[in-house]
């Protein structure tokens, strides 16, 4: 098929659009990227190829996102012949950025093709058509579900767990957090999305997110810290397993069928009820590998474009390998979490597919919340 006459099914998000996302017929001409959606009041989105930027990511690794340099607007596809289009239609002006980013992810992807096409395989042998169809088609409605079922769940989980003494939005370390929270948020890639942080007084040096936007941050965090732009590389992480709905992933793939038939029976109480016990219990500490570092390439991008360096983030993960060691590499391939070192090099990495920049250092006294504390 000529290229240029292609269209791509993906997606936009936009704070014009009501929750944030909506589906997308995609079309490129005349230099633009342009996203027909069936939304109300502006159904044509565009982004110019030469302001056009890219990233990589998704359930499946191969979700190319195209933002413009605010990041008030995205446009995404899955579509395997989206990224040659971008690069036939630019003149070549995106294939290296494209090729950057494959790169960064395609040791994770091979990995998971793997694991995916053998559990694909193995299930195909016991499982009935008909089995399959449901969870498919609970997948595909979960992920078009709004963005408020992400918060109600989010917002109920937190309400039931005991996650220790939290600190008053007065005291100076929840004015340190808030004050970089507010400073990401405009640059989110769903900008719209209510994030809601609260420090607690904790050793741990770590923070988790919960879906729809909760996220938890440890005084052991602020302590290890020796910069408030490694505090706003955790964040930016944290914020970006939220907006790329991690969470709410995490919840459909441990309800399985469960979801699926609550879902045909217009059941969305019980999901958000069950999926308020899966995240209390399980999230924390299950996001899987490529969850993991796709809220690290997410992240970096939020850095760069509120103009904080991403290398902050890669400097805290420094800090960690200084203070606790990499997994070693015999047992590395059990662990939910990337090693410490791939990760500070893919954050290098996917920093050099950004443009040009000068990064501003952050005007906030770290060295007073952590005497408060």
């Amino acid at each position: 098929m000529n290229q240029h006459n292609q269209s791509f099914s993906g997606g936009v998000f936009h704070p014009s659009i009501p929750g944030g996302r909506a589906g997308a017929e995609i079309t490129i001409n005349r230099g633009e990227i342009i996203a027909y959606t069936q939304c109300d009041g502006q159904p044509v989105f565009s982004i110019p190829i030469n302001q056009c930027q890219l990233d990589l990511g998704g359930a499946s690794g191969r979700m190319l996102f195209c933002r413009t340099p605010d990041g008030q607007l995205t446009i995404f596809s899955e579509d395997k012949h989206f990224a040659q289009a971008l690069d036939l239609h630019s003149g070549g002006l995106l294939g290296n950025q494209i090729n950057t980013l494959k790169r960064a992810v395609r040791s994770e992807s091979k990995k998971l093709g793997f694991w995916i096409l053998a559990s694909s395989l193995a299930c195909a042998l016991i499982l009935f058509i008909g089995y399959f169809a449901m969870l498919w088609a609970a997948k595909a409605t979960i992920a078009s579900l709004p963005i408020s079922i992400d918060e109600k769940i989010g917002k109920l989980a937190l309400d039931s767990m005991d996650v220790g003494k939290r600190l008053d939005s007065a005291h100076p370390a929840s004015k340190l957090v808030q004050s970089i929270v507010d400073k990401l948020q405009p640059h989110a890639a769903i900008p719209n999305m209510k994030f809601k942080v609260i420090v607690v007084e904790d050793p741990q040096v770590n923070a988790f997110a919960l879906p729809g936007g909760q996220i938890v941050v440890f005084t052991g965090l602020i302590r290890e810290a020796t910069s408030a732009e490694q505090i706003a590389g955790v964040l930016a992480h944290e914020m970006s397993h939220a907006t790329l709905r991690h969470g709410l992933q995490s919840v459909s793939q441990s309800l399985g069928i469960v979801a699926a038939i609550q879902l045909f029976v217009g059941d969305i109480g019980g999901l958000v009820a069950l999926g308020a016990q899966i995240a209390q219990q399980s999230i924390l500490t299950s996001y899987s590998r490529t969850s993991e570092t796709e809220a690290d390439l997410e992240g970096a991008r939020m850095l760069h474009a509120a103009k904080i360096d991403p290398q902050a983030m890669a400097e805290f993960f420094g800090l960690l390998k200084e203070k606790e060691g990499d997994i070693p590499d015999a047992i590395a391939w059990i662990s939910t979490h990337p090693q410490h070192s791939t990760r500070i090099e893919n954050i290098k990495n996917h920093q050099k597919s950004f443009p040009a920049t000068q990064y501003e250092p952050l005007d906030l006294n770290l060295k007073e919340a952590q005497e408060a504390l």
